[in-house]
């Protein structure tokens, strides 16, 4: 009996040891979705020095968030430099008629990761949420509706995997895509004691609001005034945000420009990773692309 326990004893602390190691593997998503991040972004570095990728940001600000920005080909059409569009609609932020630099909304920028590694374009985020046929038919993970409920957020690594979209509505429907876990990346509790209880907890990538685009945009806008004129900045970009984290737990809390924003610092304090909220969300769903 006692070899039996020390057996047992031996293959938990086996399982617990390759749990603490964990790794991100390769993947055509994260290849394409992490060239949309600023030069140098600390998960794009970690994900080379992991797999041995080779990614590299097409702007070294990181691409800006643009409100209805859907075309992939004009983003990327006057590299190194940005295209610019004009705002058709006003918004509490964007104004009809006025210039920024082209970059996408959320559902623009996951519908270009999938067509750059040949998955289908996604639904609208509202069919996405509420069309019980994709719950029907298993394309939803969990959602909001009573027995489709989530396992523990330091679980949810478990059910995931790279790719998956996480659709849900705080104020407003955003989309995102999980990445993976702040351990995958190999963060640990020595080295980001705020996170330590967080480390399981889901990570994803989207374009959307966030507390230091808006300062970097405008900062790259005043050093090519001569190509960007009467161009106004951002309020956000492409940026990882950690999913589930007690608001409460941010050791950083701003209202910039037209939103709340509560997040940690990482990386020598040069990377804002946000929370998002997804307990406050009144509807959402985990969503698997078939």
């Amino acid at each position: 009996m006692k070899k039996i326990i020390a057996l047992l004893l031996l293959l938990l602390t086996l399982l617990g040891c390759a749990a603490a190691h964990a790794e991100v593997e390769r993947s055509p998503l994260l290849d394409a979705a992490f060239t949309m991040l600023e030069k140098d972004n600390i998960f794009q570095r970690r994900y080379n020095e992991i797999t041995g990728a080779n990614v590299e940001s097409y702007f070294e600000t990181g691409l800006p968030y643009f409100f209805g920005g859907k075309e992939g080909e004009k983003v990327l059409s006057k590299l190194p430099y940005f295209s610019q569009r004009k705002c058709w609609e006003t918004t509490k932020f964007y104004r009809k008629n006025s210039w920024y630099l082209q970059g996408f909304d959320c559902s623009g920028y996951t519908r270009w990761i999938y067509k750059q590694v040949g998955l289908p374009e996604h639904d609208d985020l509202d069919n996405m949420i509420l069309h019980w046929r994709y719950q029907d038919e298993g394309y939803h993970l969990y959602n909001h509706r009573p027995g489709y409920e989530m396992p523990p957020y330091d679980q949810l690594k478990d059910h995931l995997v790279v790719g998956d979209l996480l659709v849900s509505k705080v104020s407003a429907r955003h989309i995102m895509m999980y990445i993976g876990t702040l351990r995958d990346y190999g963060f640990t509790a020595e080295e980001v004691p705020e996170l330590a209880d967080y480390l399981d907890y889901p990570l994803a990538i989207h374009c959307g609001p966030h507390p230091k685009y808006g300062e970097r945009i405008q900062n790259y806008l005043d050093a090519n005034r001569d190509r960007y004129k009467n161009t106004k900045t951002t309020n956000g970009g492409v940026a990882v945000s950690i999913i589930g984290v007690p608001l409460e737990a941010a050791t950083h809390h701003e209202f910039v420009q037209v939103s709340d924003f509560y997040y940690f610092m990482l990386d020598n304090d040069t990377t804002a990773m946000t929370i998002w909220d997804l307990p406050s969300a009144t509807s959402f769903c985990w969503f698997r692309m078939k």
